[in-house]
């Protein structure tokens, strides 16, 4: 019996067998697709403390291979979408540089939720939008291209955390750091929790609460943290709106779609890319 055809996209050094020898059996056949390079928004200036992988710390880049149908399978499971574990599955299956994909920037990980999708299924994507236009919804087909969509990076090599920001209606000032993949974990478990009809929509304060670095009042004197939440709470809409302006202003990533036009209007809109139920799909 001749030996099992090698296919024509195999590189040197790609580990085509688990053992070297022809599959007996589906298990025992195993080609992972080759990984690349890929350079963060982050440039990796924020991950000093979470890895000392050199294509990360030195290089400002992520190694990271295409998806192949085992991660269609975590995809398609329900449960591990609504627990929040399928993205982080993913990641862990695709990347191999040496760090946890919880500790990435969700800045970062957007970038590469982008990256897999264009890799994989190709640079085109395809999806609904519905203009936010007062009185006047309008839903109509778009598309991007994901290889040449603006990124945002980070410039200045010596930028760190905390943040500091003073807001200027209460005077308090917030050190804060921004946001990781733990926090989205965090935050898509508490949605996923039991509720009663009467409950409120508590994300917001999450997603502000458990940046949070450090607190002071206006005199200087620190807010112990078990007050943060009630803080972020009580917080008047002109600060916390200042403070995610803050936020998007220092933050690195994938841009919004700008000066949307919709059809047969003259309103015009900007969104961030929508991540659909066709975003882990060709749509082209």
């Amino acid at each position: 019996m001749s030996d099992f055809p090698i296919p024509k996209n195999v590189r040197p050094g790609d580990n085509f067998y688990t053992d070297g020898k022809q599959p007996g059996v589906a298990n025992k056949f195993f080609f992972e697709p080759p990984a690349e390079l890929v350079t963060l928004p982050s440039h990796g200036y924020l991950y000093k403390t979470v890895t000392s992988d050199p294509d990360i710390i030195e290089n400002g880049s992520i190694k990271i291979r295409p998806m192949t149908v085992e991660e269609e399978k975590i995809l398609a499971t329900p449960r591990l979408v609504r627990s929040g574990q399928a993205i982080d599955m993913v990641f862990e299956a695709c990347i191999k540089s040496k760090i946890d994909p919880k500790e990435l920037l969700s800045s970062d990980r957007v970038f590469l939720m982008l990256w897999l999708r264009s890799i994989s299924y190709g640079n085109i994507y395809k999806f609904t939008l519905t203009s936010p236009e007062p009185g006047n919804p309008v839903r109509f087909e778009y598309q991007v291209d994901l290889s040449n969509h603006p990124i945002t990076e980070f410039t200045d090599a010596t930028i760190s955390e905390p943040f500091e920001y003073t807001f200027p209606k209460c005077k308090y000032t917030v050190f804060f750091r921004l946001p990781r993949g733990k926090d989205e974990i965090e935050i898509m478990k508490m949605g996923n929790a039991p509720k009663k009809m009467d409950d409120k929509d508590e994300t917001i304060v999450k997603r502000l609460t458990s940046i949070i670095m450090k607190l002071t009042n206006p005199e200087g004197e620190e807010v112990p943290t078990i007050y943060y939440q009630s803080f972020v709470n009580q917080l008047m809409a002109g600060d916390a709106s200042s403070w995610r302006n803050k936020l998007q202003e220092i933050d690195c990533g994938v841009e919004d779609i700008k000066d949307i036009q919709v059809p047969g209007s003259d309103y015009v809109f900007d969104t961030p890319i929508p991540i659909t139920e066709s975003f882990f799909r060709v749509t082209e």
